[in-house]
């Protein structure tokens, strides 16, 4: 069965190349698509890294896209709202977030290359590369950046 779900995008942004990651299950380049992505319908390419702001702005139909894309595939093992359902799970902890999500396990932090890029990476792991500043490898605030972005989209499609 393919996907019965549009793909949307109010910046026109083509995600065939996405999807085709993620059905292969080649995940980091999925993750690392998602972050180009999410870089460029921010116009944050030069800078790198997503701010607070750019996730405020950030169109609800593209990111609802890129969740479905990631749920879709991972057959609802990865993606935002996964994630934004263990962010309440954690009571809205970032400590307790990264935690279960596996970027801090054992409490330590974990940088990118690091990360587990399979199906036996724990719920919520992936996507990470837009969480991730390029070159600095470590996690930005999740919680303090999507989450707020998740509700808002939520409440709107109703």
């Amino acid at each position: 069965m393919g996907i019965t779900h549009q793909l949307i995008s109010d910046v026109g942004v083509n995600y065939d190349s996405l999807a085709k990651l993620l059905a292969s299950k080649m995940w980091r380049q999925a993750d690392e698509e998602t972050r180009a992505l999410m870089l460029k319908i921010s116009r944050r390419v030069d800078a790198g890294w997503l701010r607070e702001e750019d996730f405020a702005s950030f169109p609800c139909s593209d990111l609802d896209t890129i969740d479905y894309l990631w749920t879709y595939y991972s057959s609802t093992r990865f993606g935002f709202t996964v994630q934004s359902r263990i962010w309440d799970n954690t009571q809205q902890d970032y400590i307790k977030f990264s935690n279960a999500v596996g970027w801090r396990p054992k409490g330590n932090w974990q940088r990118y290359p690091q990360l587990q890029f399979n199906l036996q990476a724990p719920t919520g792991h992936l996507p990470a590369a837009p969480f991730y500043k390029t070159g600095d490898d470590i996690a930005i605030g999740w919680a303090a950046t999507l989450a707020p972005k998740l509700i808002q989209c939520l409440e709107e499609s109703f």
